[in-house]
């Protein structure tokens, strides 16, 4: 019995163009007319998620935010607030001023972008009223410093060439009580410890008591890890990397064949009941 459904965002419900099709959004509409609770469980702020539910969804449903800091329900209610420690943060800005990576953070709905190569996109999207440039890592830690704004995760990128160096950066931080996870071949995100989508994924389950054996979850990279392989029906996207693959229940079509929208049927037609 499939009684909730969670998806990804970036390589999964959306395509390569960073777009919902019409075929996924209509099978997520028919899975909630059904009586299934829907979510989407993303590493992006709140803001953008609730883009996707109000122009092309429109449908109640959770909002998994920030790789599970921030769970909002269909009524608009945060259930989940778990921003970073303030001196946290600052120690992870410390340790990495001089090393010349892009660091974003990022606000329940807004992202502060310091990046030396000025590209000042983020991984999901171009730049908007939401998106601050700042010159430098200090203006990261100033902004920080400001106890009424609260920073959900710290993001590091850097160009494939320098993955290495990064990848060595991000160990010195694991004695930090933090959260590190994949989000791209060059994209890792730093979260509070034990927040995870799974983490968020437990909350729901027992707000809506809904055991996590009736949960089907979506996903494509290491952020969804630990959601895939918990839930009752992981699955992995044929374009995700292996490692989740490994751990799902089962695999679907790519994020551009509506990979989403094929399994949905099938849970729609009652193959697993």
């Amino acid at each position: 019995m499939i009684d909730f459904i969670g998806t990804d965002l970036d390589g999964t419900l959306l395509n390569s163009y960073s777009q919902i099709s019409s075929g996924n959004a209509q099978a997520i509409r028919d899975a909630v007319n059904s009586g299934i609770v829907f979510a989407i469980c993303s590493g992006r702020t709140l803001h953008s998620v609730n883009k996707f539910f109000e122009k092309d969804l429109k449908v109640p449903g959770y909002r998994v935010v920030l790789n599970g800091a921030v769970v909002v329900d269909p009524k608009g209610n945060r259930i989940v607030d778990a921003p970073m420690d303030h001196d946290i943060v600052d120690e992870i800005l410390k340790r990495s001023e001089f090393s010349n990576f892009k660091v974003v953070l990022d606000g329940l709905n807004d992202t502060y972008i310091y990046d030396p190569n000025h590209n000042w996109n983020t991984y999901f999207e171009g730049m908007s009223r939401h998106h601050n440039r700042e010159h430098s890592v200090s203006d990261l830690m100033k902004l920080n410093d400001q106890e009424h704004l609260d920073i959900y995760k710290v993001c590091f990128s850097c160009p494939p060439s320098r993955l290495n160096e990064l990848q060595k950066k991000l160990e010195s931080f694991t004695s930090l009580p933090i959260t590190i996870s994949r989000s791209g071949t060059d994209y890792f995100e730093i979260n509070g410890q034990d927040i995870t989508k799974l983490s968020a994924l437990q909350h729901i389950s027992e707000f809506e008591k809904i055991p996590m054996t009736n949960f089907m979850c979506f996903g494509d990279y290491g952020n969804d890890l630990d959601m895939i392989k918990e839930v009752g029906y992981g699955v992995a996207m044929e374009n995700a990397i292996e490692r989740v693959k490994d751990v799902a229940w089962n695999t679907t079509i790519t994020n551009n064949q509506d990979g989403v929208a094929a399994m949905i049927k099938r849970v729609l037609n009652k193959e697993f009941d």
